[in-house]
């Protein structure tokens, strides 16, 4: 598992809290602060931009008021739906998210990353479980059933 916490600069010093909890959990994280490779605009940082988040398994979008500004995070967020990325919105505070949003679940606490990386693992061990003797196509249709319980699974463990 590796995840991409995408976020607004203004939330950089949120994005390190959240990056050092998944490496806590033995998770690694990308996170565009600490990414001395990106140079320039344009096309070259969505080309970059769009490498990194291919090589991740999950995206944690940092939601605050802030990222109601942010031009990047949109497009994160929807290069990971459409290849049916867990996703999941960080509450930086009481911030009300777009209807968009509403759908995945909220990560409130830095104490919820536990939650995510437990809940995360086991979904994975039961379909692997479930689905022994099924060999599926591609990464893709494996998301396509894989995701959904997990969804359901971690909105049940953080209520």
């Amino acid at each position: 598992m590796k995840v991409f916490i995408s976020h607004k600069n203004a939330d950089s010093l949120q994005a390190l809290l959240l990056k050092k909890a998944f490496e806590n959990e033995g998770v690694s994280a990308y996170l565009d602060v600490l990414d001395s490779s990106i140079n320039g605009g344009g096309q070259a940082l969505t080309e970059h931009i769009k490498g990194q988040l291919n090589q991740c398994t999950d995206i944690i979008v940092l939601m605050s008021e802030a990222t109601k500004y942010s031009w990047w995070v949109p497009f994160e967020i929807g290069m990971s739906a459409q290849n049916d990325m867990p996703t999941a919105s960080y509450l930086k505070e009481d911030v009300v998210l777009p209807s968009y949003l509403s759908y995945w679940p909220r990560l409130r606490t830095i104490n919820d990353v536990s939650t995510y990386v437990s809940v995360r693992k086991k979904t994975e061990r039961t379909l692997n479980e479930q689905y022994s003797n099924f060999e599926f196509s591609s990464f893709s249709s494996r998301r396509k059933i894989e995701t959904p319980i997990f969804y359901e699974n971690l909105k049940r463990e953080l209520r």
